[in-house]
């Protein structure tokens, strides 16, 4: 046994001997998606009515959160969610959880230094031979631990060992527990004939040896397979987040990342979400390059890759180009994440476009009614994600507008020629009524 191994083993304890250092007042930040302590926050929560105004905040939680989401308990134990989803986004519309707005390449320095978060528990590899822990597939807080007073962590054998700069030495360790399960994935979600038709619209934008960011989701999955079909060659990742749809880029050839401009001939990311066939690509392949965020998400470390392209979503945009990607009116629905990031860095990038992508209408979750998600106005209390003057390309199935550089009237004119044929009549007249549209010609090809 070297000292590492005798190290590993005075730290090594159990999630409820960790929870009992829990005390009133503590704020705990945690490991998210797939990298959630699990068995830590589930022996917590066990003693919420033993504390008082301890906080735990974090995004994406996959735990047993259900325990404390309870307005009995929120003067006992309080979730700051950072990122809204299915499982928790009926507790901040309750208001039993609060939500803390963040850009994703200021989050460390937010949560530590504007937020007070002074111990993280996060979940991570086995250790290695040298004392080393892999950060596994869903980020890492290396850019924070020296400015935390505590560091748990949850091993996991099952997580993923990613290279990059994505490891924990046993020094900087306060207590391990070990938790050993499967890692959670999540499957491709399959495109639908919408999803396709925005993604051929898209590609058609994205040169031979661009550097992309994709997310997860139906159109990020339709823009991989559209490039495969489209037959690109060079392309480059410099993303969020590593999906399924960048691996199958890799296997089929047209992403190879030789002619990146910024870490050339690697991955660069700060997490991945996807299959289990996306995790086993991941483990021990030195391709990979993991992050902090503060690093990765930097829009000038973006800007450094020439023909930058960045693809991300929105729930609604508004005729001037704003957008709320984040929000039903005040209702939050997910987060800022990295859309400002990427879309900023990619302005920056030489050579660089930044998409926004959309179905041009939905369904009402409320009424059930087909509405525009190309509108007028925001609804009341939404949150701006991404401002007017930060937009560039937005992308429905009836095609790509620019709005770089585009007075009020150009952008209501080309935002409305992208809208559904259905809505276009009315959004017209709201553009007439504000006076973007006053002669006649103002209205030409609508």
């Amino acid at each position: 046994m070297n000292k590492w191994e005798e190290e590993y083993k005075r730290k090594l304890t159990t999630p409820e001997e960790v929870a009992k250092t829990v005390k009133d007042g503590d704020r705990i930040f945690c490991g998210s998606g797939s990298c959630t302590p699990d068995a830590l926050l589930n022996a917590l929560f066990d003693r919420a009515e033993e504390l008082r105004d301890v906080v735990f905040g974090g995004l994406i939680l996959l735990a047993p959160t259900y325990k404390v989401l309870k307005m009995e308990l929120t003067r006992n134990i309080l979730f700051d969610n950072f990122y809204a989803t299915p499982l928790d986004r009926e507790s901040l519309r309750e208001g039993i959880s609060v939500h803390t707005p963040f850009h994703f390449s200021e989050l460390p320095r937010l949560a530590s230094e504007y937020r007070g978060y002074r111990k993280i528990f996060t979940q991570c590899g086995p250790m290695d031979k040298n004392g080393y822990f892999s950060c596994g597939v869903s980020g890492n807080f290396l850019d924070v631990v020296d400015k935390v007073d505590e560091l748990v962590l949850e091993v996991n054998q099952y997580q993923p060992r990613v290279h990059g700069r994505n490891f924990y030495h046993i020094s900087q360790v306060s207590a391990i527990v070990e938790n050993h399960h499967p890692v959670f994935d999540l499957p491709p979600e399959p495109a639908t004939d919408i999803d396709r038709q925005i993604a051929e619209n898209i590609v058609e934008h994205i040169e031979d040896g661009a550097t992309i960011q994709l997310g997860i989701g139906a159109v990020p999955n339709a823009i991989g397979e559209c490039l495969i079909e489209h037959d690109r060659h060079h392309l480059g990742c410099y993303t969020e987040m590593i999906p399924d749809a960048i691996m199958k880029l890799f296997e089929a050839g047209v992403l190879d990342n030789t002619k990146k401009t910024f870490h050339p001939y690697q991955f660069n990311a700060f997490f991945a979400a996807g299959s289990s066939a996306l995790y086993s690509w991941l483990d021990d392949n030195p391709m990979i390059c993991f992050t902090p965020i503060s690093y990765n998400n930097d829009p000038y470390n973006v800007a450094k890759n020439d023909r930058m392209v960045a693809i991300n979503s929105t729930l609604e945009i508004d005729l001037t180009g704003q957008c709320c990607s984040e929000s039903f009116g005040p209702y939050q629905y997910t987060a800022t994440g990295g859309q400002v990031d990427f879309t900023r860095g990619a302005w920056m990038s030489r050579g660089g476009k930044a998409f926004i992508a959309l179905h041009s209408t939905a369904k009402d979750r409320e009424t059930g009614e087909t509405v525009s998600k190309i509108v007028p106005q925001l609804r009341p209390g939404a949150a701006v994600t991404l401002t007017r003057t930060d937009v560039m390309y937005v992308a429905t199935e009836y095609g790509v507008v620019n709005l770089k550089g585009r007075s009020l009237r150009e952008r209501a004119r080309e935002l409305i020629s992208i809208a559904h044929p259905d809505f276009r009549g009315e959004l017209k007249r709201y553009a007439r009524g504000v006076k973007y549209f006053v002669l006649p010609e103002h209205e030409e090809g609508l």
